[in-house]
């Protein structure tokens, strides 16, 4: 796969350091020109590979990937094979269940709305991802192989559970093949007994003599059938000894006899030693015992491991002689040395040069950092125990993934510093507060940020800027926990402004101020500093869109959502929070905190537009979520109380008032929610018919500098409803001269048609009540016209539709909500199964030949929603298109003629 290629696939730029990684993880293995071909192993993965699972078990050596890499590019197979090299850091479940999809679509098209083609595992809840992948794999049109190459590297229990829960019940379209050095902690006897499972052994990969006589043949090895018996014998078939063998007896010098080879452990690594290392020249070997402290290798990292220009060359030249090194990818930039052959490096070079070896990592480690691998460069800094080198890297380099997905295995790095050390470097305190993030421990957080600030002076400069920003990050997740908005403000500033100082430039600069203009957005909109919360927070979309920070992006819609819903942009709000709830969704992250708030701005806006069950859906998606998010958790316990006092459920309303009251008595609540709160009580003291209460919630209109424009309107309600409507009028005069809020507006217009209706201004009531529904119409709002006193509305609406013709739709849909003219709710023949509330809304525009692109318009619903009532709405009526629908629409009395 080429890196546009890998592009395509990748989950989250800060989840996949590089996207080099990505293709040689996802690369099947290159195979060498003296591979013989196994047609007997390339017929036991044909019948395996029928079953669900087929697991390929054997030790060092057997050729599993080999053989599995042969088989997978000789086609037929029964179908696309998605190859997947495992190492130590898949122990992970996010990295495994990354990968494992990455692999999928690099190895076929998925189709379009597939769970699979967005699905990036990681945040939020893992049944979520879990249930995407098998309703993706279900729905795939072939089957698909997965190979995962060195299962045996696999032992974390979460990821064999999901293994395990996955086989318990496998997608008809799923062949997984396991090759791995030890059977694998799953229940492999009950899939046995239950025919799903095909095993192949080493004794099934050991070679046979033809075989054999092949692969000496291949190496150019001219040797006898006698002899090739004899190394059969004594290898047991060992496909690795064998190679072994065909290398010592094309060796120059006497005694090279089949023989004279030996066959057990000790003796392969002594010849290892011997005849690899030692028959070497000097540069070479000095290059081998340098170069075996990393897993992987490219030129460049052997340059820095043994200054030596020559890296890459040295790679091709060990790969083409056979000695036991390995590309990992057709465009050779990667290698690996056979494991036999690095555990023999790795223990010789601390037999003869031991004092090196910590040097070594500490290269590995600058190296990695500077290509963009930060994660493998805390693994070597901490191989090499250098833990200032470790703590520096975390704030110049991983700090900011402790806030993303991949926090994990940063924080896997981190714990390996000795307890005792943390205290030592201002870099190492902030590591210390970043484990206590990741282990949830947020009020243990402050006292290492205290220290690491105190310490700032031990740093050098470029440390010392980045620890800074990582204190003052760190920091403002601490403060949002707690809901010190004020502080969670102050600190995303100072990071903000720390991060385009002059002398800051930090690779993860970016990522740093995307993450603090995510959280200063967040903390200005809950100050109730609306015009600056979202400049910032579009400023951040930006970031978290070009570096593809999905986390920081899903928090920024979020806000940008709630925003626009509380400011009466009802459309523009369910826009942002609906594209981050998708994201959410197609990640497979629910329930993630940052998406409460998108929940939050959906339920505002389905309540506007009268979409009553849905608010309480997307609310109770809120809750779940909202649990670490104070300020969250508090505007979705007003949000709750507000819907119940609409639907006139006052007790539950102020069960739910109490408990936010509850909570605001333990911390400082920000503006937004103060002003919140006023206005949800004054609404549930109006819908429990005593307006004084809800007057003295606001007091005199002047000592308001300035209130929402919500906070006027209700207080204008009450007034109206106290028996004062001049004093109401005078409250609208202002807000009926224009309002930025568009739904405020409706509500407006709505109050000044009932305080003209209470004062006998019959033809003005009628104007301001045309001018209600067009805003409503305009805005999409429904839900003020609808509730509440409706008795003025009984006798003005149908008057209406003379001063606004285009209004007719909504005017019906208002007039049969309030059962004065062609009720929705209409009984249809008995033959015909009852149409929804939505269903007869939909329904009432056929007649005007709308298309479903402005039918979705109308209703701010999706083109695929309107498609899915018209479907039903067929259905139930026994028609198959608009045009009989209307027909008979009109014989059950569904619409008027």
């Amino acid at each position: 796969m080429s890196p546009a290629e890998a592009e395509e696939f990748r989950f989250d730029a800060s989840e996949a350091s590089d996207l080099r990684l990505l293709t040689t993880k996802l690369a099947r293995p290159h195979l060498p020109s003296t591979y013989v071909d196994r047609p007997r192993i390339a017929g036991m993965l044909d019948e395996g590979t029928r079953r669900p699972l087929t697991v390929v078990s054997a030790g060092a050596g057997w050729g599993k990937t080999l053989a599995t890499a042969s088989w997978a590019a000789s086609p037929p197979v029964p179908g696309p094979v998605a190859w997947l090299s495992l190492d130590e850091n898949d122990n992970d479940p996010r990295s495994f269940w990354s990968y494992f999809v990455a692999a999928i679509r690099s190895s076929t098209e998925i189709p379009r709305g597939n769970p699979l083609a967005g699905l990036a595992p990681g945040l939020g809840g893992r049944d979520g991802s879990h249930r995407r992948l098998v309703s993706g794999l279900t729905l795939l049109p072939d089957p698909v192989v997965v190979v995962l190459d060195d299962f045996q590297l696999v032992r974390e229990p979460a990821v064999l559970a999901r293994i395990t829960g996955l086989l318990r019940h496998p997608p008809a379209q799923l062949r997984l093949v396991l090759l791995t050095r030890v059977d694998p902690a799953l229940p492999l006897r009950r899939l046995e007994l239950r025919g799903e499972l095909a095993e192949i052994r080493s004794r099934d990969l050991a070679f046979d003599v033809p075989e054999a006589v092949a692969l000496f043949a291949a190496d150019g090895v001219p040797i006898g059938p006698d002899d090739v018996r004899l190394l059969v014998d004594r290898t047991e078939g060992w496909p690795a000894g064998l190679r072994l063998a065909a290398y010592f007896l094309k060796g120059a010098g006497p005694g090279r006899t089949a023989e004279a080879f030996a066959g057990n452990d000790q003796a392969v690594s002594e010849y290892l030693l011997e005849e690899v290392l030692t028959s070497q020249p000097p540069e070479l070997q000095r290059f081998l015992l340098r170069t075996s402290v990393t897993d992987r290798l490219t030129g460049g990292l052997a340059e820095a491991l043994t200054d030596d220009p020559r890296g890459q060359r040295f790679l091709e030249q060990l790969e083409r002689s056979n000695a036991f090194v390995v590309g990992l990818s057709p465009d050779r930039r990667w290698y690996r040395y056979h494991p036999m052959l690095r555990e023999m490096l790795r223990h010789q070079l601390t037999l003869v040069e031991p004092e090196i070896v910590p040097d070594l990592e500490r290269r590995a480690a600058l190296w990695f950092a500077s290509n963009g691998q930060p994660i493998e460069a805390l693994r070597h800094s901490a191989d090499a125990a250098d833990w200032p080198l470790l703590g520096r890297l975390f704030v110049t380099q991983a700090a900011p993934l402790m806030l993303s997905s991949e926090r994990a295995a940063v924080a896997a790095q981190l714990s390996r510093v000795p307890a005792g050390r943390l205290t030592e470097e201002p870099e190492l305190a902030v590591t210390a507060a970043a484990l206590c993030l990741h282990a949830g421990r947020y009020q243990e957080m402050r006292p290492h940020l205290d220290r690491a600030r105190a310490q700032l002076d031990r740093a050098g400069p470029e440390a010392r800027i980045a620890t800074s920003i990582a204190v003052h990050t760190f920091s403002a997740a601490v403060t949002r926990s707690r809901g010190d908005i004020d502080a969670l403000v102050a600190d995303s500033a100072a990071a903000l402004d720390e991060t385009s100082g002059p002398g800051t430039s930090l690779p993860v600069s970016d990522q740093y101020r995307a993450i603090a203009l995510s959280n200063l957005g967040t903390g200005l909109l809950w100050c109730d500093a609306f015009d600056e919360a979202e400049t910032r927070l579009r400023e951040g979309l930006q970031l978290t869109t070009a570096h593809r920070l999905d986390a920081s992006r899903i928090n920024v819609l979020a806000h940008l959502g709630l925003a626009a819903a509380v400011a009466g942009r009802l459309h523009e709000g369910a826009g942002c929070a609906t594209e981050a709830v998708e994201l959410v969704d197609a990640r497979g992250w629910e329930p993630l905190p940052q998406a409460a708030t998108a929940h939050l701005a959906l339920s505002i806006v389905h309540l506007r537009w009268n979409n009553v069950d849905e608010a309480q859906s997307q609310l109770s998606r809120s809750a779940t979520a909202a649990r670490p998010e104070p300020a969250v958790r508090c505007a979705v316990g007003l949000t709750q109380a507000r819907l119940y006092a609409t639907l006139g459920r006052v007790e539950p309303a102020r069960e739910h008032l109490a408990r936010v009251r509850g909570e605001f008595h333990r911390w400082r609540p920000p503006v937004l929610l103060q002003r919140w709160l006023a206005v949800t009580e004054a609404e549930i003291d109006l819908a429990a018919d005593d307006p004084t209460a809800a007057i003295a919630r606001f007091g005199p209109p002047a000592g308001r500098q300035p209130p929402f424009d919500r906070e006027q309107t209700c207080l204008a309600e009450a007034l109206l409803a106290g028996g004062e409507p001049y004093r109401a009028d005078d409250i609208l005069a202002p807000l009926r001269a224009g309002t930025h809020d568009p739904t405020a507006a409706v509500e407006v217009w709505l109050l000044t048609t009932l305080v003209a209706d209470r004062l006998g201004a019959t033809d003005r009531a009628l104007d301001a009540l045309a001018r209600a529904v067009d805003a409503a119409r305009r805005a999409g709002v429904r839900r003020p016209l609808l509730f509440g006193n409706t008795e003025p509305l009984s006798r003005l609406l149908p008057q209406a539709e003379r001063w606004d013709p285009d209004a007719t739709a909504l005017l019906d849909e208002l007039l049969a909500a309030l059962g004065l003219a062609r009720p929705l709710t209409a009984v249809v023949a008995p033959a015909t199964e009852t149409l929804t509330d939505r269903e007869l809304t939909v329904l009432h525009y056929l007649p005007a030949m709308m298309t479903n692109a402005e039918i979705a318009a109308e209703l701010f619903v999706s083109v695929n929603t309107v498609k899915a009532h018209l479907k039903r709405i067929f259905q139930k009526l026994g028609v198959t298109t608009r045009r009989d629908a209307v027909r008979r629409a009109r014989e059950l009395g569904l619409l008027g003629r």
